[in-house]
């Protein structure tokens, strides 16, 4: 059957993009390369949508920060030596892009795309009845310094003029909004606190949206890695498997961090590489209420019904999957810094340990839409924003490939930019 659309990548932005064109009736076939949908980067992520964190990771400052790594094992940002040679072009453009106003362009655009893709995915939540371990308390960002409550309190004045919503706390009100912080209110200056943000467990969303695509008649392909693309006259008409070939009217590449590679042999440069992130998720761990990032430790900690998940650390290191402990141990001692009570007595045995391999674009800026060879787009970069942004990512996607009028401005996630 040749289908209107077909997607590589069964993750958070191939069901997303699916269920977006689904639902304007188009017909869709999803072709995964694992067994079974959402196993990748999109399986035990931070598990937060939060708007507020839009900025890209690329931040003035970021030159010394990386390369200050080099010589640190345990940095939350960390740069490995034998990298170097696949990220030496995409590290120059992402420095390049950390100038204050290319950052800020990038922040404002994807905040824009954040504060939309928010609101679709409440609203897919409530249409299909998901079960999710959503929690709707709002955000903490704790800050231990004044030096990091002014930085935040910067950012947050530069985007409340376009809707943004927060609260500036005393430590005493953040203490009330988390109770289990209080065990480290001597270290605190305060927080700020965003009513708009939530957790939710990401890999039950891609669950969730895989049983509505079914329901509807998508035909989802798993264990069936892309290796290539069937072309007649310059335009892409499909997908080439290693078991057989699939025909569809457009393709869209949502494969993460993979994307850039597989397009590659199409003539397609996408300064997008993998960063890798850890977390750990404890079973049965009760006590806090809300998740809670720490920008000091580059660490977020989020409650998902009755587990509790750290995740942080951004390492460029290619797409290495191992699991050493001395970068998980930091995630506990990160744990540990901010809930000692709750955390006490727990080791790295106790939790189950992930990786995953962000898709980040050089500039910030995810890529969304056709590219210049007919029949094919993309849908990916999205980097530490993914579970926040596939709603919206999807959404303005399928109006732009169905020429439908966008609800936010679609030039800056232009994949020829």
């Amino acid at each position: 059957m040749v289908a209107d659309f077909q997607i590589i990548g069964g993750g958070l932005m191939g069901l997303s993009t699916a269920y977006a064109l689904q639902k304007r009736g188009a017909s869709v076939r999803i072709i995964e390369a694992r067994e079974g949908v959402g196993l990748e980067t999109s399986y035990a992520n931070a598990g937060m949508l939060h708007a507020f964190n839009a900025a890209p990771w690329n931040r003035p400052g970021v030159t010394r920060q990386l390369l200050s790594s080099l010589l640190d094992p345990s940095s939350a940002m960390k740069l490995r030596a034998n990298a170097f040679p696949s990220i030496f072009k995409w590290g120059i453009e992402f420095i390049a892009a950390s100038r204050p106003e290319p950052h800020w362009h990038a922040t404002k655009n994807n905040y824009a795309l954040a504060d939309t893709s928010i609101k679709y995915a409440d609203a897919w939540c409530a249409e299909l009845n998901m079960q999710i371990d959503t929690s709707k308390n709002g955000l903490l960002n704790i800050a231990r310094s004044e030096r990091e409550f002014a930085a935040a309190r910067k950012l947050t004045e530069k985007l409340e003029p376009i809707g943004f919503q927060v609260h500036a706390l005393n430590v005493a009100e953040t203490v009330a909004k988390e109770p289990a912080l209080a065990p480290i209110a001597d270290q605190l200056v305060g927080s700020f606190y965003y009513p708009d943000d939530y957790s939710a467990d990401a890999f039950k969303f891609c669950k969730a949206l895989e049983k509505a695509l079914i329901d509807n008649e998508c035909e989802i392909i798993t264990g069936s890695k892309a290796s290539g693309f069937l072309r007649e006259y310059g335009t892409v008409i499909g997908v080439k498997t290693e078991a057989e070939s699939y025909q569809a009217q457009t393709t869209i590449v949502a494969a993460g961090a993979r994307t850039a590679n597989l397009v590659r042999p199409l003539g397609l440069k996408l300064a997008l590489r993998p960063v890798k992130g850890y977390s750990l998720t404890f079973q049965n761990l009760p006590g806090p209420v809300l998740p809670v990032i720490d920008d000091n430790l580059h660490a977020a900690v989020t409650p998902l019904g009755n587990r509790l998940r750290v995740a942080g650390t951004a390492e460029f290191t290619g797409f290495n999957p191992s699991l050493p402990r001395h970068r998980l141990a930091p995630l506990l001692g990160m744990l540990q810094s901010i809930y000692p009570e709750h955390s006490q007595g727990l080791t790295l045995d106790d939790a189950t340990p992930w990786c995953g391999f962000r898709p980040m674009s050089a500039d910030g800026l995810p890529f969304i839409g056709a590219t210049k060879i007919k029949g094919l787009a993309v849908n990916s970069g999205q980097g530490h924003m993914g579970w926040t942004l596939c709603a919206g990512s999807a959404e303005l996607l399928a109006d732009l490939l169905l020429s439908n009028q966008t609800t936010i401005e679609a030039t800056a996630f232009d994949p020829m930019r």
